[in-house]
């Protein structure tokens, strides 16, 4: 669910998948242009001069429009990329976190050493592409994540205690609230995505846009035809582009995930495998 609410077009994005949104956009709008040539033969039925005397104009409210609609869309790409750079970051953070927290443990004495290293492995096992292409599985892990993260803690203040007047006490502290911090906003950040009101102007913008595309082509056919039709289906890609940035759940431009992924490589080299249900 979006940070700023669904907005009016919200519930119908999440109940189609991405692709099937854009053939719906494209549909619409294809059907709201040939809807502003309907509109115009009508109107050019009761009064052909007083349409004619404003043909010198079109060119201008065309670009006007598609002027804004292109500044729209760059906006919103420049959100969604933020976003996305965003959670990338946030990937090398955590990975970064993590590793920091697992040397640090080693100064540890027994068993205080092995449990809280055994715990972190796990724990960066299951931070690997939890904002990936959402199902049950993905939600198991999420959970088992959360659960990780309190068993952590509770190491971390049973191993710390003895020493927790010492820097080293300090110091393991400070890094292991860099991964709880981090994994939380890590979280948030996979379900934060543009204003649902941008989007929903974006949609409505673009049909607007074309029902006035298609009064200014009229009744003419042939090359103009299809070339609107080229132009409409290119502003639906990049909006599609811009919802899959969006969508890091669901969408098919993922986070990347290496910096953990080798994290968890190094980490099981040093540790047992994990086990296999």
């Amino acid at each position: 669910m979006s940070e700023s609410g669904d907005g009016l077009l919200g519930p119908l994005f999440h109940a189609l998948p991405l692709w099937g949104v854009g053939l719906l956009l494209f549909a619409v709008c294809i059907f709201a242009r040939e809807a502003g040539a309907l509109f115009f033969r009508r109107l050019k039925a009761r009064d052909p001069e007083a349409l004619d005397s404003g043909k010198d104009t079109d060119s201008y409210i065309i670009t006007a429009i598609f002027a804004l609609l292109a500044f729209v869309i760059g906006l919103s790409l420049s959100i969604a990329l933020d976003r996305f750079e965003g959670r990338r970051a946030l990937v090398v953070d955590e990975a970064n976190a993590i590793s920091t927290s697992y040397l640090r443990a080693e100064l540890f004495d027994e068993p205080y050493r092995s449990q809280l290293q055994a715990t972190l492995r796990d724990y960066a096992r299951t931070r690997i592409a939890p904002d990936g292409l959402w199902d049950a599985r993905m939600e198991a892990q999420l959970a088992r994540s959360l659960a990780l993260r309190t068993r952590l803690w509770e190491e971390t203040r049973t191993a710390v205690y003895p020493v927790r007047e010492t820097e080293l006490g300090s110091y393991f502290i400070e890094a292991i609230n860099d991964v709880l911090n981090v994994g939380t906003r890590r979280q948030l950040a996979g379900r934060a995505n543009i204003p649902a009101r941008i989007v929903d102007v974006l949609f409505i913008y673009i049909i607007a846009a074309a029902a006035v595309l298609g009064y200014v082509l009229g009744d003419r056919p042939g090359l103009k035809r299809q070339a609107t039709t080229v132009l409409l289906l290119l502003f639906s890609i990049m909006i599609m582009t811009i919802l899959d940035l969006d969508r890091p759940q669901s969408g098919a431009i993922q986070v990347p995930q290496r910096a953990l992924e080798d994290l968890v490589a190094t980490l099981d080299r040093d540790g047992p495998p994990p086990v296999r249900p």
